[in-house]
């Protein structure tokens, strides 16, 4: 199981730089006249994406969730280094956050577009880099709730023992992990709650609330105005705005189901002391992928950039027609 989820990273890793540098350059090519500041947009979270590689190749996760305990461990070159180990697995937690908070930040500059235009002089050239605030400050925020929460403890070491031996023969005692232990029971049977692993838990589980609840109220206040505003805008504006709506909705989509759904189910299943051992490992699989199939869905719902790569395959060389339109997008 762990090499077979350590080739889907290696993998998944190459791929991803290859296609999101791709985008990037399509971005830069393509995008000057018809996408206005929101090209930005896109290039931060394809950079993001690189980034994120490279933080999960560091760190080359695995998941476990064992009894009333999920445990992220570090299975990278780090993982035997007691304080740079545990930090890096806090700084993958972090560019985790990241991702649904750049999401955010790009339904609220869609829903401003449409909504709101009036509002987007207050961020225009350097002052577009605001935007950028909170998904910063939500990604620190994980990291300080993963570092100072879900720290390592030699309780969970001992419960981590014989799963960490059986699955990924790994030694609890010297590997790296983040985990939270929601309760413990003493000899008595009594159960006593760990307050700071249940903070840290639902810490993390309120700044994915947060970024849900953004791109919801934005999605559907986008979606409405753009279906009243049919008839007011020109054919070639509301077609590049559905395209950039179903674009951002997917990307949307991709990441709940293959990252946020599974560590969804990683905080909530130790709640019904549920081990379901290597299955667990999936979510470090699906996280690792996911950079290498984002980019696809902009390549390939954007008219703009699916004709460049047609015509890079039909003529060899990448067109240089480029769809103009207004600079609000």
């Amino acid at each position: 199981m762990v090499h077979l989820i350590h080739i889907f990273q290696y993998v998944s890793f190459v791929f991803s730089q290859f296609i999101n540098a791709i985008l990037l350059y399509l971005i830069y090519k393509k995008t000057k006249k018809c996408f206005g500041p929101y090209r930005y947009m896109m290039a931060v979270f394809s950079i993001y994406a690189l980034i994120y590689n490279y933080v999960d190749l560091l760190t080359q996760p695995l998941v476990l969730v064992e009894r009333q305990m999920f445990v992220v461990v570090n299975h990278g070159p780090l993982r035997y280094w007691p304080n740079a180990g545990y930090v890096l697995v806090c700084i993958f937690g972090a560019s985790f956050g990241m991702c649904i908070s750049l999401l955010s930040a790009q339904f609220f500059y869609r829903y401003l577009a449409l909504c709101k235009p009036n509002l987007l002089v207050h961020f225009e050239g350097a002052k577009l880099s605001m935007l950028f605030i909170p998904p910063l400050t939500l990604s620190i925020t994980w990291f300080f709730f993963c570092l100072l929460g879900l720290q390592i403890s030699p309780e969970k070491r001992k419960i981590l023992e014989a799963p960490l031996h059986d699955q990924y023969d790994e030694d609890s005692q010297n590997v790296t992990f983040v985990g939270g232990l929601y309760w413990k029971t003493d000899q008595n049977g009594v159960i006593h709650w760990n307050i700071q692993d249940c903070i840290g838990t639902s810490g993390l589980c309120v700044l994915m609330s947060l970024g849900c609840m953004t791109i919801l109220f934005c999605g559907v206040n986008t979606y409405k105005k753009m279906n009243e505003a049919g008839d007011t805008l020109s054919d070639r504006t509301k077609d590049l705005n559905r395209q950039l709506f179903i674009t951002l909705s997917l990307q949307t989509l991709l990441p709940f189901v293959l990252m946020y759904i599974p560590v969804g189910l990683l905080f909530a299943l130790p709640l019904f002391e549920t081990s379901i051992g290597g299955i667990a490992s999936f979510s470090a699989s699906s996280t690792a992928i996911y950079p290498a199939i984002e980019p696809l869905i902009a390549m390939f719902c954007i008219s703009t950039f699916r004709k460049s790569i047609l015509c890079c395959f039909k003529d060899g060389k990448v067109s240089s027609t480029a769809a103009t339109s207004t600079n609000n997008f």
